[in-house]
């Protein structure tokens, strides 16, 4: 029975410190602005600070196989799945937040080109001086079908010297915001989420890419108990509908 205490009694420090230390959220830019807003109604809600940290799908994955800690996972489904074979997320916390297709941008109060087919969408990528798009080297998933789909195109030779690589897809958008390029190729949330930049719209369907994205628990989550009640708002009905506002379809 003296044992039992002592250890209880050891455990208090450790979670008070777990319960009062800022929730780590380690997620991808399609997610970051509809967090950051859900987030922020968490910690006014509970007293939680949380602190959101975000990467490319591939950079978010790497930094935990390399041993950064977190509660919170939010990242591609293919991602989730991956960590959760590797032991790195409870795959069985796991939840779908919404899925995210891949659009155009161009500057605000630029012409918006005919994407519509894959003839149009191969048109208005050869006649852009410059695109941008996130980094395909880095496991970025926008960035990974960019350049597959300019390749399937025919246009790789045409446009090698024409395509500005960014570690994410909202600093690619932003190369349109300020006018460095002409197009972006990203997902719809992030070029939502830039101001001065305008969404064109969709890839045509047989371009597209539809994203799976889903929050899980990390292994090494110091507080997964406030981690889960953070999931829970995210999934929840005002959740799902500040991710619906960001280009998301749920449910």
């Amino acid at each position: 029975m003296q044992r039992r205490a002592l250890f209880a009694a050891l455990a208090l420090p450790a979670l008070a410190l777990a319960q009062t230390a800022p929730l780590k959220l380690l997620g991808t830019g399609a997610v970051a602005a509809s967090v950051r807003d859900i987030a922020t109604a968490f910690s006014a809600r509970t007293g939680r600070a949380v602190e959101l940290q975000t990467a490319n799908a591939g950079v978010v994955a790497r930094r935990l196989r390399e041993g950064e800690a977190a509660d919170l996972v939010l990242n591609s489904a293919a991602q989730i799945t991956a960590l959760g074979n590797a032991g790195l997320v409870h795959g069985d916390t796991a939840r779908e937040l919404g899925r995210m297709l891949i659009g155009v941008a161009v500057r605000e109060g630029a012409a918006r080109p005919d994407i519509s087919t894959e003839a149009a969408l191969r048109a208005a990528i050869l006649a852009a001086p410059m695109i941008a798009h996130s980094d395909p080297a880095t496991g970025a998933t926008a960035g990974t079908h960019a350049a597959r789909l300019i390749e399937r195109l025919g246009l790789a030779e045409a446009m090698r010297a024409r395509v500005l690589v960014f570690p994410g897809g909202g600093a690619a958008v932003g190369a349109v915001a300020e006018g460095r390029a002409a197009l972006a190729i990203s997902q719809i949330s992030e070029i939502i989420a830039v101001p001065g930049a305008a969404l064109v719209g969709p890839l045509p369907e047989s371009a597209q890419l539809v994203t799976p994205y889903w929050g899980a628990i990390a292994t090494r989550a110091v507080d997964p108990e406030g981690a889960r009640a953070l999931l829970s708002a995210l999934i929840g009905p005002e959740g799902q509908a500040r991710f619906r506002a960001a280009g998301f379809a749920v449910g």
